[in-house]
C-alpha cells in the first residue's frame, strides 16, 4: 500500500482539489468518485447527490472543509491543503468502502491530521475513485483554530501503511530509509500511457542522467553527454559563469501550455543534484597514466571481484562507495551488450539504482579503477566485439550483487536488499545470453582426453574440496580449453590454476568451473608469457600486421551516440 502526501496552497486550493477528485481525471481514469469517510460522517457527497447540481455540492463540500481556515483570515497558514492518495497493489484483494474508510481514519490519525478521539481536529474527506485507491483531502487548520501537529507525517503514514498491509492481508512493501528516488506521479503515468510509452518522462530522464554521470570525467563532459542523448539542458546560474544547478527536459514533452516540462536533477534523485555530481566527478577524477593501460575488461573484472571483499571487510563508507561504482558500471554495460542481452541489462541497471543509495555516506576514493575501466570499454568499441570480456565481467558482477544484497540485509536496508535481489534475476538472464555462446564455442575446442585428465589431476591436487563440483560443472570443457590455450601460449597450467584458485574462494560461486574459466582467461592474457609465447605472438603479428595497430578511440559523446543507444 502506497500513501503519498502532497501539500497545496492558494485561495482556491481546496476547491481545485475537490474539483479534481470528482472530475473525470486527466485520462478518464476516475470511475464513480464518492465519499467513503469524512471528519463528521455526514459531509456532502457530490458523487451521491443525484437531485442536485454536482458543482454546487462540490462548492458546498469545499466551503465546509475551508471554514476553519477562513475563520483565521490573514492569520491563516500559507499551506492549507493536505492531500494523500492511498493505493493498493494490483494483486491485492478489492476492499470494500467500509474497509477503505477504516484505512482513511488510520492514515489521518497517524499523520496528526485527525488523532483518534480529537473532536476539534482538522476537517477531512476520503474519496474513492476506483477499486484500488482513495484520496484523502484535509485542510490544515483545526476546528479550534490551532495548527495540527504533523511532525514527520510522511514517515508516520508509511509506518501505518505497513501495519495496514498486515492487518488487511495486503502485499507488504519494504520499509524505506528516505533515500529512494521520487516516484512518478499518477498524472505522469497516465501521460506516458496516452503517448504510447511504457516509461514515464521522469524515469527516462533519470536513466539518461545517471548514464551521463557514469560516462563523464568532467562537468563539461557530463552536460555534453546529456545533450548528445537527446536531453534538453537548462543550467541554473548565479553570478556570471557560476552554475548552481541544472534542469532537464525531453524534446516534445510539453505541459498544457505548450511549454517544456523541466525536472531539476535533485527531483530525479537525491544523488543527481549538481553539487553531488561535482563531488563524484572530482573524487573519481582519473589519475595521470604512467604506463600502457591493461585490457579494460580485465581491469573492470578485477575491480569488480574486489567488491565482495570491500563489502565484507572495509568500512561502511567504503562499501557504500563500491555500490555506487557498481551501479555506474551497470548503467553503462547495456551500451556494450548485444541486442538479446541489452534489455535485461537495462532492467538490471534500473533495479540496482535503488541499491546504490542509503543513509551511509559513500567514500568514492577506491572506485577509480572500476569507473575508469568501464569508461575505457565504452570509448573503445573494438574491444566489445568479443563476448568473452562481457561474459567474464558479468560473472564477477553477479557475485558482487549477491554480496550487495547480503550487505544491505545486514544493515536492514529492506528496499535496497529487494532491489539487489531483483537485479540478480535480470543479470542471470543477460549472462545466459552473453556467456552461453562463448562457453559453447570454447567447449567445442576441448583438448584430447589425455590433456583433460592431466588438468583434472592438477585440479584435484590444488583444490580437492572443490574438484568434484568443478569436474561435474557443464563449463568444465570450456575451462579445459582455456587451460590448453594458456599452455600453448607458454604458461604453466598448474601454476595458473593455483593463481586462479587463490584469487577468491569458490564457496560463493554457483558455477565454479565457469568462474575459473574467466579467471584463467584473464590470467593467461595478463601475465607476461614465456619465450614460446613471445615467439608465437611475433609470428601472429607478422601474419596479421593490422592486429598490432591500436583501434582508434572516440569521444564520450560519440560513444553514447552509437546506434545501439535507444532513442525516444
Amino acid at each position: 500500500m502506497i500513501p503519498k502526501i502532497i501539500l497545496g496552497k492558494g485561495a482556491r486550493a481546496t476547491r481545485r482539489l475537490i474539483g479534481y477528485l470528482y472530475g473525470p481525471g486527466s485520462a478518464n481514469e476516475h470511475t464513480d468518485p464518492h465519499l467513503v469517510a469524512s471528519w463528521n460522517g455526514f459531509a456532502p457527497d457530490p458523487g451521491r447527490s443525484p437531485h442536485r447540481n454536482p458543482r454546487n455540492v462540490e462548492d458546498q463540500l469545499a466551503a465546509q472543509l475551508d471554514q476553519p481556515v477562513n475563520m483565521l483570515g490573514d492569520k491563516a497558514p500559507a499551506t492549507t491543503v493536505w492531500h494523500c492518495p492511498v493505493r493498493a497493489a494490483p494483486e491485492d484483494p478489492i476492499l470494500t468502502d467500509a474497509q477503505w474508510a477504516d484505512i482513511a481514519r488510520r492514515i489521518v490519525a497517524a499523520a496528526g491530521i485527525a488523532p483518534e478521539g480529537g473532536e476539534e481536529a482538522c476537517r477531512w474527506v476520503a474519496v474513492r475513485h476506483a477499486d484500488d485507491h482513495i484520496h484523502i483531502a484535509a485542510t490544515l487548520v483545526r476546528q479550534d483554530g490551532r495548527r495540527p501537529r504533523r511532525d514527520h507525517d510522511i514517515r508516520a503514514v508509511q509506518r501505518e501503511a505497513r501495519k495496514i498491509e498486515t492487518d488487511f492481508g495486503l502485499r507488504r512493501l519494504k520499509p524505506g530509509d528516505g533515500t529512494a528516488a521520487r516516484r512518478p506521479t499518477s498524472k505522469e503515468h497516465f501521460k506516458a500511457k496516452r503517448q504510447g510509452q511504457d516509461t514515464t518522462t521522469r524515469e527516462i530522464l533519470r536513466r539518461r542522467v545517471r548514464r551521463a554521470v557514469a560516462a563523464a570525467s568532467t562537468e563539461t563532459e557530463f552536460f555534453a553527454l546529456l545533450e548528445a542523448t537527446g536531453v534538453n539542458v537548462r543550467p541554473k546560474t548565479g553570478r556570471p559563469g557560476d552554475t548552481l544547478g541544472y534542469s532537464v527536459a525531453l524534446p516534445g514533452d510539453l505541459n498544457k501550455h505548450g511549454e517544456p516540462v523541466w525536472f531539476s536533477g535533485s527531483t530525479l534523485a537525491g544523488d543527481l543534484s549538481l553539487p553531488k555530481i561535482r563531488h563524484r566527478l572530482t573524487t573519481t577524477a582519473p589519475e595521470p597514466v604512467t604506463a600502457r593501460s591493461a585490457d579494460p575488461w580485465h581491469q573492470a573484472t578485477a575491480a569488480t571481484e574486489r567488491i565482495p571483499d570491500h563489502l565484507t571487510h572495509s568500512s561502511d563508507h567504503t562499501a557504500q562507495g563500491q555500490l555506487v561504482a557498481l551501479g555506474e558500471a551497470l548503467d553503462l554495460l547495456p551500451l556494450t551488450a548485444p541486442a538479446e542481452a541489452k534489455r535485461e541489462l537495462e532492467r538490471a541497471a534500473t533495479a540496482f539504482e535503488r541499491a546504490t543509495r542509503s543513509r551511509i555516506t559513500a567514500d568514492l576514493h577506491s572506485t577509480r579503477v572500476l569507473r575508469r575501466s568501464i569508461q575505457t570499454i565504452l570509448l573503445t568499441p573494438a574491444t566489445t566485439r568479443d563476448g568473452t570480456g562481457l561474459a567474464m565481467l558479468l560473472d564477477a558482477v553477479l557475485i558482487a550483487v549477491a554480496f550487495a544484497r547480503h550487505w544491505h540485509q545486514t544493515h536492514q536496508h529492506a528496499q535496497q536488499e529487494a532491489a539487489a535481489e531483483q537485479t540478480l534475476t535480470h543479470l542471470q538472464t543477460a549472462y545466459a545470453h552473453v556467456a552461453v555462446p562463448v562457453l559453447d564455442g570454447l567447449a567445442r575446442r576441448t583438448p584430447g582426453p589425455q590433456t583433460t585428465h592431466r588438468y583434472a589431476r592438477h585440479l584435484q591436487q590444488a583444490a580437492p574440496e572443490h574438484a568434484d563440483r568443478i569436474l561435474e560443472d557443464p563449463a568444465w570443457d570450456a575451462l579445459a580449453t582455456v587451460l590448453a590455450d594458456a599452455e600453448t601460449a607458454g604458461h604453466n597450467p598448474a601454476t595458473l590454476l593455483d593463481q586462479a584458485l587463490g584469487q577468491r574462494t569458490l564457496e560463493d560461486a554457483r558455477n565454479p568451473a565457469r568462474t575459473l574459466t574467466w579467471r584463467i582467461h584473464r590470467l593467461g592474457q595478463r601475465h607476461t608469457p614465456g619465450p614460446r609465447a613471445q615467439a608465437a605472438m611475433a609470428r601472429s603479428t607478422a601474419r596479421h600486421p593490422d592486429a598490432a595497430i591500436e583501434p582508434p578511440t572516440v569521444t564520450p559523446v560519440a560513444a553514447l551516440q552509437r546506434p545501439h543507444v535507444r532513442r525516444r
